[in-house]
């Protein structure tokens, strides 16, 4: 029997080479903690949401009649004004603005992003093959400072849309990455990558997943690079290691695996 599992699947779910790596990381973390298939179901049938900003989805589909009761393990807030149900099963979630934002605010057993657990699926490579490594959230692909920043000597472009598979395989092969997408901060801190976060968009990405997702390791949010900051990174890439700590990774990971719902 197939876990039910939604993830935010966007233009992915009629074109596969528009399959955000992030959203579709989900289904294989899960089958790999659980040892079970999962199959895509909309939030109307679903036994379960992990990885995402996509909790608000499940307030939208209360005008739609949805009434289920969700196993919650991961998942994260988007804006400050959200607000959750506390009537759902949540056993993880990403962060402790997504807690406080839960109506209630109870316990929540564990925190942090499931993506964390990325070595379930890709063992980390015994040797590098770049030095620093380039991740651009989907919106800012086409930006001029990400093309001249993916066109600068020693920089690997890493495609989000990519195989999720590859886009870990070529994380864990870096020295350092950049990165305006989450999980391209995300992944790279579960194979031990120095990473930092730079921000090409404004307001098109939500900013409080990322403090949300910081939030977990008690951290406050890291100070992101402006696009006028990356020749320099470009040049001397060792400065992103300079005060680079995730404490209490483990203990994260350990956690997530602890309190995996039974279903």
């Amino acid at each position: 029997m197939s876990i039910k599992l939604y993830w935010h699947r966007g233009a992915g779910r009629s074109d596969a080479s528009k399959r955000n790596f992030g959203d579709y990381l989900s289904p294989l973390i899960v089958e790999a903690v659980s040892g079970q298939p999962v199959s895509y179901a909309s939030l109307k049938k679903a036994d379960m949401m992990a990885i995402g900003t996509i909790l608000a989805n499940e307030h939208k589909a209360k005008r739609f009649g949805f009434n289920r009761r969700v196993h919650i393990w991961g998942s994260g807030c988007g804006q400050p004004g959200e607000h959750f149900s506390a009537r759902h099963y949540y056993h993880a979630v990403r962060g402790r603005e997504t807690q406080q934002r839960i109506d209630g605010q109870p316990g929540v057993p564990a925190f942090g992003d499931p993506g964390l657990l990325a070595e379930m699926l890709m063992e980390r490579p015994t040797q590098k093959r770049f030095k620093i490594g380039f991740v651009a959230h989907y919106v800012d692909q086409g930006s001029v400072e990400a093309k001249a920043f993916a066109a600068q000597d020693g920089v690997h472009s890493i495609n989000v849309f990519d195989d999720p598979l590859e886009v870990l395989r070529q994380i864990a092969a870096c020295e350092f990455v950049v990165s305006s997408s989450l999980h391209g901060l995300v992944i790279s801190d579960a194979y031990g990558v120095p990473n930092i976060r730079v921000r090409l968009s404004e307001g098109l990405i939500d900013e409080l997943k990322f403090d949300d997702y910081y939030s977990a390791f008690n951290l406050s949010t890291p100070d992101a690079l402006s696009a006028g900051e990356l020749p320099r990174i470009a040049v001397n890439p060792e400065q992103i290691a300079a005060g680079y700590v995730r404490a209490g990774l483990s203990e994260l990971q350990a956690g997530l695996i602890k309190h995996f719902p039974k279903i």
